[in-house]
C-alpha cells in the first residue's frame, strides 16, 4: 500500500484544561481519495503535535464535502490514557481500541435484564455484572 496523499488543516485549536486536552477542528483534503482512515490521521497528527501515542487522540464527526476532495471533524488530543478514559464515552473508547466490551447472547442479555428487575440494592449490582 503507497502513501497517500493529503494534507491536514487545524483550526479552532482551543487547549482544555479542565478536561485535560486540546480540542480542534481538524480539515483534510485527499483529492486522490474518497476519505482517509482515521487511524492514518492519528499517526499524521501524532507526527506534526509530536504525541507519544496516538492512542490518545480521538478523531469523530467527519463529514465529506459535497464532490468529496474535503472533509471536516473535531479531534481530541488528551495529555495521558486515564484522563481519556475517565472523560470520553464508551463507544469512542471501543472505537479507538482502548476497551473491548464482551457481550453475550441477546436471549442471556433478556434473561439478566428480567432478573435484575426481581431485586434492589446491592443484589441488583451482582446480577447486572453477571456474578
Amino acid at each position: 500500500m503507497s502513501e497517500k496523499d493529503f494534507h491536514i488543516e487545524t483550526k479552532k485549536f482551543k487547549n482544555n484544561l479542565l478536561l485535560k486536552r486540546k480540542q480542534f477542528i481538524i480539515d483534510v483534503s485527499h483529492p486522490e481519495d474518497a476519505n482517509i482512515s482515521k487511524k492514518e490521521l492519528q499517526k499524521k497528527l501524532a507526527n506534526v503535535y509530536k504525541i507519544p501515542d496516538p492512542s490518545t487522540i480521538f478523531l469523530f464527526g467527519f463529514k465529506t464535502h459535497f464532490g468529496g476532495l474535503k472533509s471536516t471533524g473535531l479531534g481530541f488530543i488528551y495529555e495521558s490514557l486515564k484522563a481519556a478514559r475517565q472523560i470520553e464515552p464508551r463507544y469512542r473508547l471501543m472505537r479507538n481500541g482502548l476497551i473491548e466490551i464482551t457481550k453475550g447472547s441477546s436471549k442471556q442479555r433478556k434473561e439478566r435484564k428480567n432478573r435484575s428487575k426481581k431485586v434492589r440494592g446491592v443484589e441488583k449490582k451482582k446480577i447486572k455484572s453477571g456474578k
